[in-house]
């Protein structure tokens, strides 16, 4: 054992403190409060070979993740386009009525000859139609229509086919009767419609249509317009039907 010499416990205490200092150097300890002996790190290790290591307490660093940048679009709300309906036409008074009544008074005539082509053998009477239509092929009104008037009699109105497509084959009471043999004939519109109503002045058609069981068949027709003037219009000859005319007196 070493003897307890001032310079040797000197010594003792350089060798101690330069080998503590070595591993604080090396990170082995951290310095504290010299627990040995009361004395403190000063005298241990020497007031210019103190060094105080103090624990690292700043929060650990987050790796910062940068995330990809992506531009985000607004997606582009298109609206959508709207038609604008078309706009509905004004409507217009047809060209071919004035809007004035039919002539107060007034009367339109209608004259036909019904002559057979030939007269060998019996000649069966023709079933006969007159009527009337508008400008636009509107059914206006009867004004004859001649059939067999025994019960099997209206199975060959269909025969009288035109008259039958403009009014759908209703026959109006006040202008039916039996067949006629030849001869001429007249018939009178007033200018009033199927409901009794007057019509307006402007461009009617009259029209004349005959079948015969056989016979020949014939149709024709001719547009007059009706005005406070009066007119007359002639029909075109078909078949057995002859000198039509049709003449509005007022």
């Amino acid at each position: 054992m070493l003897p307890r010499h001032p310079d040797t416990l000197r010594y003792v205490r350089s060798l101690r403190a330069a080998h503590l200092a070595r591993l604080v150097a090396a990170g082995a300890i951290v310095t504290g409060t010299a627990a040995c002996g009361g004395n403190d790190d000063a005298e241990v290790f020497g007031a210019a070979d103190t060094a105080t290591t103090q624990p690292n307490t700043a929060p650990p660093t987050t790796p910062t993740t940068t995330a990809d940048t992506v531009a985000i679009t607004a997606p582009t709300t298109t609206a959508p386009t709207t038609t604008a309906p078309a706009s509905t036409p004004a409507t217009t008074e047809s060209s071919t009525t004035s809007g004035a009544a039919f002539p107060a008074g007034g009367e339109l005539v209608v004259d036909f000859t019904y002559a057979p082509e030939s007269s060998d053998g019996r000649v069966r009477n023709p079933y006969v139609a007159v009527w009337i239509e508008d400008a636009a092929g509107n059914y206006v009104s009867t004004l004859a229509v001649w059939y067999e008037q025994s019960g099997k009699g209206t199975r060959w109105l269909g025969d009288l086919r035109a008259w039958m497509s403009s009014s759908d084959g209703q026959v109006p009471e006040t202008s039916t009767g039996a067949t006629r043999s030849a001869g001429a004939y007249s018939l009178v519109w007033d200018g009033t419609d199927l409901d009794g109503n007057q019509v307006a002045q402007g461009d009617y058609v009259v029209w004349v249509e005959a079948a015969r069981e056989h016979g020949p068949y014939g149709v024709t027709s001719a547009t007059i317009s009706v005005t406070d003037a009066g007119a007359t219009v002639t029909l075109p000859d078909d078949g057995e039907l002859t000198a039509l005319s049709a003449t509005l007196t007022v």
